[in-house]
């Protein structure tokens, strides 16, 4: 077992590490349709058989949990009166003993700070991480922030810095360090458990907390509210507890220097086990709080994101791989390359953006490849839902690389409007982490819902629906756009919504509607 566990942990670092950036897509025969490496199934035979983790590193312990989990539910429970203050400073605050007023359990001795050494510590971890982390200059570039930030002064990004939250890539010794002063612990290797005077101070992720900045072209969280959360609370106990059991198991990935998904992170722990969503979210918050990226917990992500194209990718250690030698319906994206080029011969006018996996395949097999000699562009996809961080930060680099127009073409419904927000805003469930996640200058071609509405009848909206779009209007920077103010209302209007499919019952692919919303650019 030992050897089997190796060499599945050999397969894991390795796509971690970008050492197999680019998955060739696979498809069992009888119209399976997951598009699933085979060998992912190694992830769950290696979850299987956990590593012989450092004493100091023991499992955390969750006390008095009784709370369950609701379906689809986000599951922060946080108050929403009388947690919230602004006057708060954004770090956790730790209550050593006894629970407050005096009752309860005494909060284990071993890993604890005095309040006097709590605050020295706070001190320390803030002057480390400021000598250790990139001054905001170097990180935007590292991003490729598509801004000219020559002509920015440092007083302007330092302000920018005291505004608004932005995750940077810190490294694990950073990370450990900021994870002490949360927890209150007094050794980086000490086990995190949920005593009953601990508490967080989450910053706030609403929408009127959200804000676009133009001078980075994109949506950005501001500084200053929080939303308190303690174990000892029981309006938001069981979030107190989910934090802590994600932080725990957080810190043992960083002391063992290992790589793995949010899937695998807590894996087999009860309190996680009717959904990843809860995981999920648990990262946004502590990601937050410590102002890191997931790449900083030592977390990858297996996209569902693909690409077809006659580009040719370089990987950082030089290899050299065709995009067309990875299967003729295209590739999964990843991580792990320094340079896109064209493949020599071919000639690349635009990126074409759609929403689906299953529009992909139009595009990519079939008649599809005929479309991609026609129009000798690059076709790109964040598969089925809200692309990931991983497809978003291809796209960018891609459009750099290439220097070309990007276009999108998503369905005429709510849930199409709000992908494109995000491929051209950025995330607003993940607001302090859009640096070189996004496209500013993508361009929607359709599909319009009055164009779908002329080939077929479209379809009621939800209430679901209605508040999505809801959302979007009270957003500036959406309704700044001209074009999306005017479907949005359209739709509204009509009580609506439409698919891309519906394209299909005129022309397969539909070349010609393309063709013409092209041409109705300026950029081409």
């Amino acid at each position: 077992m030992e050897g089997k566990y190796c060499d599945n942990q050999r397969m894991i670092s390795a796509i971690g590490q970008g050492i197999i950036p680019f998955l060739p897509r696979c498809r069992r025969r009888g119209g399976c349709g997951k598009k699933r490496p085979p060998f992912l199934s190694f992830f769950a035979a290696a979850a299987e058989v956990k590593p012989n983790l450092p004493r100091s590193a023991t499992p955390f312990v969750l006390l008095g949990y009784t709370g369950r989990q609701g379906k689809g539910e986000r599951e922060r429970e946080i108050g929403r009166e009388g947690n919230r203050n602004p006057e708060k400073p954004q770090e956790a605050s730790v209550r050593g003993g006894r629970a407050v007023g005096g009752e309860g359990p005494a909060a284990p001795s071993r890993g604890l700070l005095a309040p006097p050494m709590a605050a020295v510590a706070e001190t320390t971890v803030e002057a480390a991480a400021e000598g250790k982390r990139s001054d905001l200059r170097s990180f935007l570039a590292k991003r490729g922030v598509a801004v000219d930030i020559a002509e920015v002064d440092d007083q302007a990004l330092k302000e920018l810095d005291k505004k608004y939250i932005i995750a940077r890539d810190l490294d694990a010794d950073t990370v450990l360090s900021k994870i002490q002063n949360v927890v209150g612990l007094r050794h980086k290797e000490d086990s995190i458990v949920a005593y009953e005077g601990l508490s967080y101070q989450l910053p706030s992720r609403g929408l009127e907390q959200q804000e676009y900045e133009p001078l980075l072209r994109q949506l950005c969280l501001r500084r200053g509210k929080v939303d308190s959360c303690a174990v000892s609370d029981p309006k938001t106990s069981r979030w107190a507890k989910v934090i802590t059991a994600v932080l725990s198991a957080v810190q043992k990935q960083l002391l063992c220097g290992t790589r793995t998904t949010s899937h695998f992170l807590c894996y087999g722990e009860k309190l996680f086990e009717k959904g990843q969503k809860t995981v999920d979210d648990a990262l946004l918050d502590i990601c937050c709080l410590l102002e890191c990226t997931r790449k900083s917990l030592n977390l990858y992500h297996v996209s569902e994101g693909m690409v077809i194209g006659p580009v040719i990718f370089t990987r950082e250690d030089g290899v050299v791989i065709p995009c067309s030698s990875l299967g003729p319906e295209g590739a999964f994206i990843q991580r792990g390359f320094s340079k896109i080029t064209v493949t020599p011969g071919a000639e690349v006018k635009f990126i074409l953006v759609v929403q689906g996996a299953s529009v992909f395949d139009t595009f990519a097999v079939g008649r599809g490849g005929q479309f991609l000699r026609e129009f000798s562009c690059v076709i790109v996809t964040g598969g089925d839902g809200q692309p990931d961080m991983t497809t978003r930060a291809f796209l960018c680099k891609l459009k750099d690389h290439l220097s070309v127009p990007v276009y999108a073409l998503v369905c005429p419904d709510p849930e199409g409007l709000s992908i494109f927000c995000t491929y051209k805003y950025g995330s607003p469930e993940g607001p302090f982490d859009n640096v070189g996640l996004t496209v500013p200058d993508i361009k929607w071609i359709g599909v319009h819902l009055g164009d779908a509405l002329d080939i077929e009848d479209g379809l009621p909206l939800t209430k679901e629906d209605i508040s999505i779009l809801e959302g979007l209007c009270a957003k500036k920077y959406v309704m700044g756009d001209e074009l999306l103010r005017m479907n949005i209302h359209f739709m509204l209007y009509r009580g609506l919504k439409s698919k891309i499919e519906a394209l299909f019952y005129r022309q397969y692919p539909p070349t010609d509607y393309i063709r013409k919303e092209i041409n109705n650019q300026e950029d081409i």
